[in-house]
């Protein structure tokens, strides 16, 4: 139109009134995601609660505990897909795998390793996949063969979801070398 913009009360007062209306809607959603996130968290919780025991007590293997947390958690909660923070998302069948194997690795590495120290055992040999690193699988100091105290045992029990370390005890080193 030729003329040359500027900013009035009236425009000014708009912008607000549409910047608040806009973040009272953002606050809105996010609550309401937060609240749908805690009924998430609340579900899985409860449903590993049942499972967990019966892994640990042996009557069930990491599987089959995984399967039927996937279905509970499907069946009582309609959860399907589990959204990580990344956005990336993967069938609840496959997340309850993951970390049912990984926490049940947790444990029994824990175990070996309370036993380890309970007999003075200070240092482990560690049992992994060949590409498997210490901390990761893109850590250059690979963990299989290698010597490590039952504090770093302690400390890297696993190195990521479905690893398969686990640990030896070595009553005869007293320091590598």
């Amino acid at each position: 139109m030729g003329d040359r913009f500027t900013w009035t009360l009236i425009y000014t007062k708009a912008l607000q009134s549409l910047a608040a209306d806009s973040h009272a809607d953002f606050l809105i959603r996010s609550q309401e995601e937060q609240h749908i996130a805690g009924a998430i968290y609340r579900a899985v919780r409860e449903a590993t609660r049942r499972e967990v025991p019966l892994l640990a007590a042996g009557h069930t293997t990491a599987v089959q505990a995984a399967r039927s947390l996937a279905e509970r958690l499907a069946a009582e909660h309609q959860l399907t897909q589990v959204i990580y923070r990344n956005g990336a998302r993967y069938p609840v069948q496959a997340w309850a795998e993951a970390a049912t194997l990984a926490k049940s690795a947790v444990a029994y590495n824990a175990g070996t390793l309370n036993r380890a120290r309970e007999a003075g055992v200070t240092y482990m040999q560690v049992f992994d996949g060949a590409g498997c690193g210490w901390t990761s699988d893109k850590d250059p100091g690979k963990a299989t063969g290698s010597l490590r105290t039952v504090e770093d045992a302690a400390a890297w029990p696993i190195s990521h979801p479905r690893c398969r370390r686990a640990f030896g005890p070595r009553p005869d080193v007293v320091a590598p070398g």
